[in-house]
């Protein structure tokens, strides 16, 4: 595998988010590290997304556009659903209407894109996923990283810090997309497991930060909760931080009204919090890696390549994902002690 010197570089997409990506050129089990175009006119692709209100997913979808842009690709604008699963099905009609030769998307929901992959396959259009999968259709591959191991990473660290007793709340993801149920369903498997004197709370707030601010008042307000465990900090984190400091109980570590706080996905923010000891942990998602193999399996796709599961070359593993191949992806996490470490996104 190739790592092209000019690859890594800041942008600033969509004006609220900065992400490095890194471009690679080569490829597990047989990938091109073409262009796209065969040296003749680019091909164009498009992109659905179910949402770009937050950094975590503008820096997601910028990072697929500059690298499929930088492959020699013609990626259209991307198209944004505005959290509507409705009309996200119809973004990708308009998309094959437009002729597009492959599209990436992000699910707003998981089990109602389904007819709309269905669409692009009956129209020969391949289609990858980063981030979120779908549920059913046939997609080429699935990149995202293992939802259910991170939930379990933070049911680990949770359990340690609260010695195995206490009440959790859980500012769950939008169990409708598979990362919001795969984040809770490992989460909770995990701490009836290993930690049964936990209780937890499960609260969905629908990647919606208001709904995670209502959450974190209602439950925070009326009674004990030992920790507080949110699936997304880039989606979550101000909010509930901001009704934790009204209720004063938003302090740091050492202090004795700390109440610890472990999250997923590892923007800037939570990473500055675990520097500041208001959070404990961050379970880190591979942002820059989902532009990498976003792009580089769409460019797979229409070379006609085919991939099996097993390990890849990168430090993932391909797995079978509802029927479809997925690249899962590792994410890390993060506490004080490797808080710094520049290959985090939320460090770029």
């Amino acid at each position: 595998m190739k790592i092209h010197s000019r690859a890594t570089r800041a942008f600033t997409g969509l004006a609220v988010a900065s992400i490095s990506v890194i471009a690679l050129g080569g490829c597990a089990s047989g990938g091109t590290g073409g262009t796209g175009d065969g040296g003749g006119e680019k091909t164009t692709v498009g992109f659905s997304t179910a949402v770009l209100d937050n950094p975590f997913t503008s820096g997601l979808v910028q990072s697929v556009v500059d690298q499929a842009n930088e492959q020699g690709l013609n990626m259209l604008p991307p198209i944004n659903a505005e959290g509507d699963a409705g009309k996200q099905v119809e973004d990708f009609q308009t998309l094959i209407t437009q002729g597009v030769k492959g599209i990436v998307l992000i699910p707003r929901d998981s089990d109602a894109i389904v007819p709309a992959v269905q669409a692009a396959n009956a129209a020969g259009i391949p289609v990858v996923t980063v981030d979120t999968a779908a549920n059913g259709g046939d997609v080429y591959m699935q990149v995202r990283a293992d939802n259910v191991s991170m939930g379990t990473s933070v049911c680990e660290q949770i359990g340690g810090l609260l010695n195995g007793e206490g009440t959790v709340l859980e500012v769950a993801g939008y169990q409708a997309t598979s990362n919001g149920l795969d984040r809770s369903t490992g989460f909770n498997d995990c701490i009836k497991d290993k930690f049964p004197n936990i209780k937890v709370i499960t609260q969905d707030a629908e990647w919606n930060t208001e709904k995670s601010a209502e959450i974190a008042q209602a439950n925070l307000s009326t009674q004990k909760v030992d920790a507080v465990y949110l699936a997304s900090d880039t989606t979550y984190l101000d909010a509930v931080a901001s009704v934790m400091k009204g209720l004063d109980i938003w302090h740091p570590v050492g202090d004795a009204g700390h109440v610890p706080v472990v999250t997923i996905d590892g923007g800037a923010g939570s990473l500055d919090a675990i520097r500041d000891g208001y959070v404990d942990a961050v379970v880190s998602q591979p942002v820059d890696q989902y532009g990498v193999w976003g792009t580089q399996y769409l460019l797979d796709a229409l070379a006609g390549k085919t991939y099996k599961i097993g390990p890849t070359d990168h430090d993932s593993e391909i797995v079978d994902y509802m029927g479809t191949l997925a690249d899962m992806l590792p994410s890390p996490v993060v506490t004080k002690d490797n808080v710094d470490d520049d290959t985090l996104w939320g460090n770029f």
